[in-house]
C-alpha cells in the first residue's frame, strides 16, 4: 500500500568562417539559415528554466511534508544510493580519464610525438570532460568547499593572460583560480575548430591569430603541468566523497597538500547520508537541509547548474551577446557540455548512470509515496532540456557568432564582458 505525504500546502501547480567537422555538438547537418534563427536557443532558455521550476517544487514538496519515519529512511535510501551509484562512481571514472590524460600527455615530445598520440590525448580529454560535465549537479560539497570548481573548469579562457603567459617565458606566477589553469587550457592546446590539433603544428609554432610565436613545444610542456594539477584535484574529489578506500590516490592528494574531509572529519559521502543524526558530526542540521542542497540549494546543486546552464551558459553568449564567454569553442564540445550539466540532474534524480531510474531514487520516492505528477514534470522537463539543448545549432561558438556577428577569435572579443 503506498503511503501519502501529508502535505502542508498542495504543490504541482556576419559573416564568419567556421572549419566544419566532425564533432560531439550535433552533426553539423543544419542549414546556415539555422544559425540566423534564435527560437533554437530562446526554447533551450526555456527548458532549462522549466526545470528549475520542477525541481523546485519537488524541492518545497519535501520540504514542506511532514515525514513519515518510513519516509525518512527512504529518503536516507536516497541520499545512500546518490553517493555510492551516482557520485562516487562518477568522480572515480573522472579521476581514471584525466589519470589517462596525464599518461598520454607526458608521452608526448615534439621530436617522437604522432598524431596517434595527440587522438588518444583529445579522447581521454572528452572522456574525463564528460565525466566532470556530469558532477555538475552535485557540486555542492568537496568541489565547492574545496574551491576545485573555479581552479578546474573556470572559462573563458584568458587569451591574453594565456598568450603573456607564453611570452614572459613561462615563469610567471598562477593563481589557483585562473582561468588559464584546468580544463579550457588543455581544450585550447588540443583542440582548434572543432579538431584535434595536427603534428605538424605542435612540431612547429601555433598558428592562432597572436599565438604565431608560441612554439608547439612549450604548448605540450604547459599542458602537461596543466593535467598534473588536474589529475591532483581530480583525485582530491573522489578521496573526498569515497574517504581513504584508495590508497595510492590518497597519497597523491595529501602530496599535493590538499584537504579532502569536512570541517568536523568526515568524508563528504558520510556528511550527506548522516544529515540530521544526533552526534553524527554532519554540517547538515536536519536530513531535509540534505534533501535542498542536492535539488534546489542556491550553490552546487540540480537547481543551481540548470540555472547556470540556462542563463549564464547559453544566455550569456547567445542572449546577450558575449561571444568570448562560449564555453568549450575549440572542441566544439558546448552542447554536449550543456547537455551533460542537464544528464548530472538526470542522474540525480535516477539514481543512476545509465538514464534508468532504480530503486532508492527520487523517482521512485516519489512514486511510493503517490506523486506521479511529480516524477512527470521533472522527468519530461529534464529530457525536454536535453532536447532543447541538442536542438540548437552547432557549433554552438558559430551560432552565437552569426546571431551577433562577431568573430569569435577576434582579439577584440577575446575578453568576455559577463561578471560572475
Amino acid at each position: 500500500m503506498k503511503t501519502k505525504f501529508i502535505l502542508a500546502m498542495a504543490l504541482m501547480m556576419g559573416a564568419m568562417t567556421f572549419t566544419s567537422c566532425s564533432s560531439d555538438d550535433n552533426d553539423n547537418s543544419q542549414s546556415e539559415d539555422s544559425y540566423k534563427d534564435r527560437t533554437y536557443g530562446i526554447e533551450a532558455v526555456d527548458a532549462c528554466d522549466q526545470t528549475v521550476t520542477a525541481l523546485g517544487n519537488a524541492n518545497e514538496t519535501i520540504a514542506k511534508a511532514q515525514l513519515t519515519e518510513e519516509q525518512k529512511t527512504a529518503l536516507r535510501q536516497v541520499l545512500a544510493n546518490l553517493v555510492n551509484n551516482v557520485i562516487v562512481p562518477t568522480y572515480t571514472d573522472l579521476a581514471d580519464d584525466v589519470e589517462d590524460l596525464e599518461k598520454t600527455l607526458n608521452g608526448l615530445t615534439v621530436s617522437t610525438i604522432t598524431q596517434a598520440q595527440i587522438d588518444k590525448a583529445c579522447a581521454d580529454f572528452k572522456a574525463a570532460r564528460q565525466h566532470w560535465e556530469r558532477s555538475e549537479a552535485f557540486l555542492g560539497g568537496a568541489a565547492s568547499d574545496f574551491s576545485i570548481d573555479p581552479t578546474i573548469d573556470s572559462w573563458p579562457l584568458d587569451r591574453a593572460e594565456l598568450l603573456d603567459y607564453f611570452k614572459g617565458g613561462m615563469t610567471a606566477e598562477i593563481e589557483d583560480e585562473s582561468t588559464i589553469l584546468g580544463f579550457h587550457a588543455l581544450e585550447f592546446i588540443l583542440f582548434r575548430n572543432g579538431q584535434n590539433r595536427k603534428v605538424s603544428e605542435l612540431q612547429g609554432n601555433d598558428t592562432y591569430k597572436n599565438f604565431e610565436n608560441v612554439s608547439g613545444a612549450d604548448e605540450l610542456k604547459y599542458a602537461q603541468q596543466v593535467c598534473k594539477l588536474l589529475k591532483e584535484r581530480c583525485f582530491q574529489l573522489q578521496v573526498a566523497w569515497e574517504g581513504e578506500k584508495n590508497a595510492s590516490r590518497v597519497a597523491v592528494v595529501k602530496a599535493a597538500g590538499l584537504s579532502y574531509q569536512t570541517e568536523n572529519g568526515l568524508s563528504y559521502g558520510e556528511n550527506l547520508t548522516k544529515a540530521g543524526i544526533t552526534g553524527s558530526k554532519s554540517t547538515f542540521p536536519s536530513l531535509k537541509d540534505a534533501i535542498a542542497q542536492v535539488l534546489s540549494d542556491d550553490e552546487g546543486s540540480c537547481v543551481a547548474i540548470c540555472n547556470e546552464v540556462g542563463t549564464a551558459k547559453i544566455a550569456n553568449p547567445f542572449t546577450n551577446g558575449d561571444v568570448a564567454y562560449v564555453e568549450s569553442p575549440y572542441s566544439y564540445n558546448s552542447i554536449t557540455d550543456f547537455q551533460d550539466n542537464i544528464r548530472s540532474i538526470r542522474n540525480v534524480w535516477l539514481g543512476s548512470l545509465d538514464g534508468n531510474a532504480t530503486q532508492g531514487s527520487f523517482h521512485s520516492f516519489f512514486a511510493a509515496v503517490g506523486q506521479t505528477a511529480m516524477n512527470a514534470s521533472v522527468e519530461d522537463a529534464f529530457n525536454s532540456a536535453i532536447n532543447k539543448i541538442g536542438g540548437m545549432p552547432s557549433p554552438f561558438v558559430k551560432y552565437c557568432s552569426v546571431i551577433w556577428n562577431k568573430n569569435f577569435d577576434d582579439p577584440t572579443n577575446w575578453e568576455s564582458t559577463t561578471e560572475e
